[in-house]
């Protein structure tokens, strides 16, 4: 019953989609050999759907490097508080500078959400002081160290 009701959430993708989708969450490295066998259809249905989904944007296949272990022991979250005729040449400034990892538009008094890796306090300290702060139209921030992270997963498709 579970599995039906998960299956029920995403009406867009048929079964042999959903499953590739599923198995690739899991393992984007399992042959579509194996991934043909358990769905009962052949490889070239797999390879083709693969392709067909990432053609469309529905799936990408990447690596996925840990930040601790490349590093960057140091994350936080900053909320930036923008000038509203600014926010467009914020945000193209934000995304030129390679610490900052992700940038959401959000609603309330920040209207963006972002996250930065560093490799130390330090580093971050230099990030904000050097950088951030000096981008015309930031107006505020708050910055949140992230002190362990408890959870995260790429698995959209439940």
């Amino acid at each position: 019953m579970e599995e039906k009701f998960r299956r029920s959430l995403y009406p867009e993708l048929d079964d042999t989609d959903y499953g590739i989708i599923r198995a690739l969450q899991e393992n984007a490295r399992l042959p579509f050999t194996q991934i043909a066998k358990d769905l009962g259809v052949t490889e070239k249905t797999i390879r083709m759907r693969v392709q067909q989904l990432q053609d469309e944007g529905t799936l990408s296949l990447v690596g996925i490097v840990n930040p601790v272990k490349a590093g960057l022991h140091v994350q936080a979250i900053i909320q930036v508080a923008v000038e509203a005729e600014k926010l467009d040449e914020v945000v193209a400034a934000l995304n030129e500078m390679v610490e900052i990892r992700l940038i959401v538009l959000t609603s309330g008094d920040y209207q963006l959400f972002t996250q930065v890796l560093v490799r130390s306090y330090e580093e971050l300290s230099e990030f904000l002081m050097k950088k951030l702060y000096k981008v015309p139209g930031v107006l505020r921030t708050n910055v949140i160290n992230e002190l362990k992270i408890l959870k995260s997963k790429y698995n959209f498709v439940r």
